[in-house]
């Protein structure tokens, strides 16, 4: 039988092509042109200097599948956020002290579906003080086909895409960058990054397409709440972030127009909860920790998750 193309590879191939059909998108407002949207005090404070990473595991239910077809699926979604040096010349992270501070979120996990067997990751650098995109890196493999994609934001030209698979083409281009735009798998690192403290209402864009078109993006923070989760009760605020069309989703395949966030009111602002505004896919907290996962073993410490995403 033939490999059938998924939701995330066809967003892919439509990423390179600059089509991603059904979808109208529009120019960001001059408000998002000029305006700052991120808080420096809390990208830049004192919780990030420990040396440490934070590890945070979400277990994500859906109701359709990674094809788009009505199907019930659960799995848990590994993610981590650590502070490091990260050059955007070469993008890529450095060791000896030069590049620019900036943080590293990751994204990860497995999924089973018939006679297929996924891995995938998302990679997202951004500078540290005020979440400006440097790369977004995604890789899958399955029985089809190993396949890579990603998005460059070097500090001058253009944005650079690159997309690379076995089964599903090769292609490199570039698109303008624009101010307060950033890629899809950065939106919960953003979402907790967003400032709020002057207005309720954050404007950004999405790049969904190698070409100077983006998709509009509203985030409005509407109250507070306790919010119930696996790992505990949470004070949590709520984000409602709305789309003018759907982007690429690395929970929901395809995002909702709208989307919930929930992320906690602490020193950490950590993302409790997301669901799709249609009720498609939705993610909870289920365990987090605080390690240097890369000179110790976290495996062990955690109590509730018992299988690697």
């Amino acid at each position: 039988m033939p490999c059938r193309l998924s939701v995330v590879a066809a967003m892919g191939l439509a990423l390179s092509a600059g089509l991603l059909a059904g979808c109208t998108r529009s120019s960001t407002s001059s408000e998002t042109e000029s305006l700052p949207i991120t808080d420096a005090a809390y990208l830049t404070g004192e919780v990030w200097n420990d040396g440490q990473a934070e590890v945070a595991f979400y277990r994500v239910e859906r109701t359709q599948d990674q094809y788009g077809r009505a199907h019930q699926q659960q799995f848990v979604v590994g993610t981590y956020l650590v502070k490091h040096r990260f050059s955007p010349a070469e993008m890529t992270k450095m060791t000896d002290g030069t590049g620019v501070s900036s943080f590293k979120y990751a994204l990860f996990y497995e999924l089973k579906s018939g006679s297929y067997q996924y891995k995938r990751n998302w990679v997202v650098n951004a500078r540290q003080e005020d979440l400006r995109p440097f790369k977004q890196s995604f890789t899958s493999f399955d029985w089809c086909s190993n396949q890579y994609r990603e998005l460059a934001f070097p500090p001058d030209g253009p944005v650079e895409v690159r997309t690379r698979s076995d089964d599903y083409g090769n292609r490199r281009s570039s698109f303008a960058r624009r101010p307060n735009a950033y890629p899809s798998a950065q939106l919960p690192l953003l979402v907790r990054g967003l400032d709020f403290e002057t207005t309720d209402t954050r404007s950004f864009s999405v790049p969904v397409a190698d070409s100077s078109e983006h998709v509009s993006v509203r985030a409005v923070r509407t109250g507070s709440e306790t919010v119930e989760t696996e790992a505990g009760t949470y004070d949590a605020d709520r984000i409602v972030v709305r789309y003018e069309a759907p982007v690429p989703s690395p929970i929901g395949e395809e995002s909702d127009t709208t989307e919930i966030y929930w992320r906690g009111t602490g020193p950490e602002r950590r993302l409790i909860r997301m669901e799709a505004g249609d009720g498609r896919y939705r993610m909870a907290l289920v365990e987090h920790l605080r390690t240097p996962y890369w000179k110790e073993n976290l495996w062990p410490q955690l109590d509730r998750i018992e299988e690697r995403p």
